[in-house]
């Protein structure tokens, strides 16, 4: 059983409606009591954001082949999250996608990618690196012992060896995952196979907390069920003094919440065309009906950012990222989350 209390605010009680059209109506209706308890209850105790590396991503998969570039990809930027909130009385630290990046080059796609690029441009011409899951915990104080829980939005390209196995990185840390996800990490469908690490998720079942739904983890955070991009996909809600913010990869950029405010060519008259209140981030398409309930609940939750309220406060956790090797696709507009409070170790 669940350490986690689960989320109250009708969320999970709005999917289990059998009408895809209906079940949305009920989500959005749950998304809005939900985003007002996490703001009644109060915010996390720290929370900052650090960028991992900076990859090459197809462009017909971003935007679900509304954006219009001669450029075949876009660049996306993978960024973590420390955060850390109270819990049974005790401060708890998260770690949320702490992607191996050099383990998470095994997946299947990227190792294809390499394989045709090369070695060489594929890991030292195109990429840009920021720091690594070890440095960006150093640099915030914090000791590896002093990791409770690792998570993920999902487990696409994510090598959990290093971090959770039998000689694991954070001794004392367990991974938190949707029952869903982590039923098909362990027999993935062809169609979505390309994406994960052949057997990088092989860890001890004693290192994994299971979920079934969204849950308040502590004050001001919680892992909400969004399902869609994967069938186990979550997002991580975290509430500042600015109101929550939301983290996922449902969406690659607040303009995916937003499409008909987008400046990337093409993007605007796709979502017109279709009517479509959002846009995808469309590399898999188990269950796209899902994905796209799950960003309404997403936009809904995180709500306007200060600083322009056309836009969510969302957080893409592979986040567009402007380049010259990607014309045409910089984002129209970018949110990075406050780094607020500060991280104590509890080891």
């Amino acid at each position: 059983m669940s350490p986690f209390s689960p989320l109250s605010g009708g969320l999970r009680e709005a999917w289990q409606h059998p009408g895809a059209a209906e079940r949305l109506r009920r989500l959005r209706k749950a998304a809005v009591v939900t985003r007002e308890r996490l703001i009644d209850d109060g915010p996390a105790l720290s929370c900052s954001t650090h960028r991992l590396v900076t990859f090459p991503y197809p462009t017909r998969y971003a935007f679900s082949g509304g954006g219009l570039s001669p450029a075949p990809f876009v660049m996306m930027t993978n960024r973590m999250q420390i955060v850390q909130f109270e819990h049974g009385g005790r401060r708890k630290t998260l770690l949320f996608n702490p992607t191996d990046v050099e383990g998470g080059r095994a997946a299947t796609f990227f190792s294809d990618l390499s394989a045709k690029f090369g070695q060489f441009v594929a890991r030292r011409v195109i990429p840009t690196y920021y720091g690594t899951v070890e440095e960006h915990l150093v640099r915030a104080g914090l000791t590896p012992a002093d990791v409770d829980y690792v998570a993920f939005d999902h487990l696409h390209v994510q090598e959990l060896r290093r971090w959770l196995g039998e000689q694991p990185y954070f001794p004392r840390a367990r991974l938190l995952v949707m029952q869903a996800e982590w039923d098909e990490v362990k027999d993935p469908h062809p169609m979505n196979a390309v994406w994960y690490v052949p057997n990088g998720c092989d860890i001890p079942e004693a290192r994994v907390e299971v979920l079934d739904g969204d849950v308040l983890l502590g004050r001001g955070v919680a892992l909400l069920d969004t399902r869609g991009h994967t069938r186990g996909n979550m997002s991580l809600a975290v509430v500042t003094a600015d109101g929550p913010f939301v983290v996922s990869e449902n969406g690659v950029a607040p303009e995916s919440y937003a499409p008909l405010h987008s400046r990337i060519p093409g993007v605007r008259a796709y979502a017109e065309q279709m009517g479509f209140e959002v846009v995808l981030n469309g590399n898999t398409r188990e269950d796209s009906l899902d994905q796209y309930s799950s960003m309404i609940v997403e936009k809904i939750v995180a709500g306007p950012t200060k600083r322009d309220p056309t836009f969510p406060a969302f957080a893409a956790s592979s986040e567009l990222t402007q380049s010259l090797l990607a014309p045409g696709l910089a984002p129209t507009f970018v949110f990075t989350p406050p780094d607020v409070g500060t991280h104590v170790p509890t080891a």
